[in-house]
């Protein structure tokens, strides 16, 4: 059967309500944001062509086959659909195979990219007012005046939104809460109805949205705040209930930036806009799991959303005030984003001297948009004035995210280096990240053939024979044997210097090493003095003596 008598089939077969409700089962049994992996796998598989020879046992029961490395054959019951399906994959409940199959029953019959829409922001309800494929859609009566009992008005300001927020949230939290629980799937609930009001300001929905998700994110942390719920272990389903709804809130703040920032604003907004930035500004403080958030969110709304100049010179000069009044980082960090945003990089670098703490993080991420976008010679300019503080810089980062933040660093200098055809910037930024850099700074002179310095840069950063790949060492010493020598030393020191037999048992193996290359360059005499030497300033080491004469390097 081809792909439209399959459709006609669906269509006819299955029955409607039967599947909105299996849709509804789905969308409660699987919130989107904990379920999110499984909910996109079993859709790609059904949008990408992995569901074939669908056929409908009878009104309620459909099989078929999902293909993902091997095939599936996969069954249905919709009127059960959480509980009544099977799987041949072995996974515990729901599986991305019985999802791609009521993805593609129901993308047959409805709009699945709908269903997802509402899948992704918890909304069950409006599945009932879902249209079929090919039935006719009426659009309903525009509603006058008020909306949902609440009066707005054409000069309604941003307090007035809260004031309606904070009615609704009292109103939710005092008939859903359980005792000392967190109301199960709060965000879920709540927040599509702070948002829906959109009020006689043309194009002014989105921006309360905002407020909407901003105002409930607020009291989402007054009340972990109050739990102690600030440890990420969950230590109860309450907690973990509340996590998540912070999680869902934040996710779709973002997603009211988004959308605010791809639309073409009225200019009568301009006031509303204005109103939003304190708000704005306080999410920039938020402590805790939520810090990291704060900042993404709060410079994400400054490149988006107010965007004029002078918006953006009164903010900074409130951050510096901040900044200097609470000695607070954040604020001065955002005070040199904001800088960078005016054009004016100077006082951006400035900022970054003053405060070098955390001035590393945020300064890789300015250099890789100069150089991704082009601008290369504002990132020279920028270099040129950051360069003596990278050291210290560097130094602050935190020792687990070191070598990550350095990669990302390094990437785009030799990004930049490629471009301009400047090898010399490129070695000067290894040289100004040691000893972070060691490995890729010897992987450049490697290359140049520069041996001699990537002996010198191993004994600078202290790394011995022992520390090195076997077939580098043995590449280095082809290259000339006098050029291994001192790594051998070096290591000889390094292991007597342990002071245990079995350090001594190595020590003695690079010995005899150095012996053999000290012959073939015909220097013995040079490893007699040295082995003489040698054995007087260890002539208190008894162990280490009876090593060597087992080596047979002592008579």
């Amino acid at each position: 059967m081809d792909r439209k008598g399959r459709t006609d089939m669906l269509q006819t077969t299955i029955s409607k309500p039967l599947l909105r409700q299996a849709a509804e089962e789905l969308v409660k049994e699987l919130p989107y944001p904990i379920f999110h992996t499984l909910i996109q796998k079993g859709r790609d598989l059904s949008r990408y062509g992995f569901v074939y020879n669908v056929m409908v046992i009878n009104s309620h029961e459909v099989e078929g086959v999902v293909s993902d490395k091997t095939p599936h054959d996969v069954m249905v019951d919709l009127s059960n659909v959480t509980r009544r399906h099977r799987c041949p994959c072995g996974t515990e409940g729901l599986c991305p195979h019985v999802l791609a199959l009521f993805f593609y029953i129901y993308g047959n019959v409805f709009d699945v990219g709908e269903l997802f829409r509402l899948w992704k922001k918890g909304q069950i309800g409006p599945l009932q007012k879902e249209s079929a494929v090919h039935e006719s859609k009426t659009p309903a009566p525009k509603r006058a005046g008020k909306t949902a009992g609440l009066s707005i008005t054409a000069n309604e300001t941003v307090e007035d939104w809260r004031g309606q927020f904070e009615k609704q949230y009292e109103d939710f939290f005092s008939r859903h809460q359980n005792g000392q629980n967190w109301p199960y799937r709060l965000a879920f609930q709540l927040l599509p109805k702070l948002g829906k009001n959109e009020g006689k300001q043309a194009g002014a929905r989105p921006l309360r949205e905002l407020h909407a998700a901003l105002f409930l994110l607020e009291k989402l942390r007054q009340y972990g705040e109050a739990q102690g719920w600030n440890d990420v272990v969950f230590a109860s389903y309450g907690q973990f209930s509340w996590q998540q709804d912070v999680n869902y809130v934040a996710d779709r703040a973002f997603d009211a930036l988004e959308k605010l920032s791809t639309q073409s604003l009225p200019r009568s907004l301009n006031a509303l806009i204005e109103q939003t930035i304190p708000y704005v500004r306080d999410v920039l403080f938020l402590d805790g799991a939520l810090s990291s958030f704060g900042y993404d969110f709060y410079t994400t709304a400054w490149e988006s959303l107010f965007t004029k100049p002078t918006w953006r010179q009164e903010e900074r000069a409130e951050l510096l005030r901040l900044a200097k009044d609470r000695d607070d980082i954040r604020a001065a960090m955002a005070a040199a984003h904001l800088s960078f945003l005016l054009g004016e990089d100077d006082e951006a670098m400035a900022l970054y001297r003053a405060f070098p703490d955390q001035a590393g993080l945020f300064l890789v991420e300015w250099i890789g948009r100069f150089i991704q976008n082009g601008l290369l010679k504002r990132f020279e300019a920028v270099w040129e004035k950051a360069k003596d503080d990278w050291p210290l810089y560097l130094s602050h980062i935190p020792a687990p995210i070191r070598s990550s933040f350095l990669d990302e660093a390094a990437h785009w200098f030799e990004m930049y280096a490629r471009q301009r055809n400047r090898s010399d910037a490129w070695e000067d930024f290894l040289q100004r990240s040691l000893p972070y850099s060691v490995n890729e700074y010897t992987n450049f002179l490697y290359r140049q053939g520069r041996y001699r310095e990537v002996v010198d840069l191993f004994l600078w950063a202290n790394i011995t024979a022992d520390e090195l790949h076997p077939q580098l060492l043995k590449t280095l010493q082809a290259r000339g044997t006098d050029l291994v020598m001192p790594l051998y030393h070096r290591t000889v020191i390094k292991l007597l210097n342990e002071k245990n037999r079995s350090s001594y048992q190595k020590a003695v193996r690079h010995l005899k090493t150095l012996r053999t290359h000290y012959r073939s360059m015909k220097r013995f005499d040079q490893w007699e003095a040295y082995l003489e030497q040698l054995l007087a300033k260890t002539a208190r080491l008894r162990a280490f003596h009876e090593e060597l004469k087992k080596g047979k390097l002592l008579p």
